[in-house]
């Protein structure tokens, strides 16, 4: 995986309000173990750097993890404190500074660790509250394992992601049973998964584009549904429609394959998934399976429930669409 690190004084990552939002599927991991899963809508990210803004569109962002909200405010007196703390012989003086620097809690952690990274920093020759000591008090307030990064990364484009602060409060989720806010610092990450905006027809059916939802087509050509199963889970997918397309000379084909007009020479009766055809996955990189007009199936993985139509040349030129319904039972 790569990383793009900066430090955490050049580098914050804030959820810009003013932005278009998008409808996303959110699974939200809680620091008690607890996994949500549901709807709502966030903006897109961008990224300040001391080298300028990056903005991450939110169909890119796969994970968020958050770390502890940092306060930096309280440096000035911090920064003269933990110096203290580091040069301090007398145990009981040391107390003192330690109790003090303790009571502001894992706000400060960044700063600490900040501080135990420069090169004038010497481990203290006290036994007792030494700022390794005061280190391990504040992950513990941080709920956070010793040398764990307290920053928020931000993983995007699959195998990219980016540490830094995100300006991220209470959230809200469309769950099963109802809607369910959850505060920042019970939250230990989120898994984001874009739904498409425009795709859903008059009657809550999903709109196949010929001219953009296909398989073949490395510009989102799935269509992510938004329907979330889990290994077990038992849902139904159907199809109705044709569409025309211009890659396959031009034929006409519906939810299971060929129709009618010319058969381009690449399509067989036999094949085990048929050009043209309705087709789904579990997961961005599951295994492509054919759905047809109608289907019933038991999921084998856990994730999001992506369609398209086969095909492995894409060719903006089709015409027509499939109206595609996804229940999850």
């Amino acid at each position: 995986m790569k990383k793009l690190s900066f430090l955490f004084t050049a580098l914050s990552i804030m959820l810009i309000s003013n932005l278009q939002a998008a409808n996303v599927q959110l699974t939200v991991k809680l620091k008690n173990g607890d996994v949500v899963t549901g709807k709502t809508t966030l903006p897109k990210i961008s990224v300040v750097t001391a080298y300028g803004t990056l903005t991450i569109p939110i169909e890119k962002v796969s994970n968020l993890r958050l770390g502890i909200v940092s306060d930096h405010t309280k440096d000035g007196a911090v920064l003269p404190d933990l110096s203290k703390l580091q040069t301090l012989t007398n145990e009981a003086e040391a107390k003192v500074v330690y109790e003090r620097l303790l009571a502001y809690g894992s706000p400060i952690l960044s700063t600490v660790l900040t501080y135990t990274q420069n090169p004038f920093y010497k481990i203290s020759d006290r036994d007792n509250y030494t700022i390794e000591q005061l280190t391990d008090e504040l992950y513990n307030k941080a709920d956070l394992a010793s040398g764990q990064t307290v920053n928020d990364a931000v993983t995007f484009d699959g195998s990219n992601y980016i540490e830094g602060s995100v300006a991220f409060g209470d959230i809200t989720i469309q769950a099963e049973y109802g809607n369910l806010t959850f505060k920042r610092d019970k939250i230990e990450s989120l898994d984001i998964s874009a739904i498409e905006e425009n795709v859903l027809s008059a009657d809550g059916n999903y709109k196949l584009k010929a001219s953009y939802h296909i398989s073949g087509n490395d510009n989102k050509g799935w269509l992510n549904t938004g329907v979330k199963v889990k290994s077990g889970d038992k849902f139904a997918i159907t199809a109705t429609g044709k569409v025309v397309l211009k890659s396959l000379s031009g034929g006409t084909y519906g939810p299971d394959g060929y129709v009618s007009g010319t058969k381009d020479g690449a399509y067989t009766d036999d094949m085990s998934t048929k050009y043209g055809a309705v087709v789904y996955k579990i997961g961005e990189y599951g295994e492509m399976m054919q759905a047809g007009s109608k289907f019933e199936g038991t999921a084998n993985e856990e994730g999001v429930i992506y369609v398209s139509i086969y095909e492995t040349v894409y060719d903006k030129t089709n015409t027509g669409s499939y109206s595609v319904k996804v229940v999850k039972k």
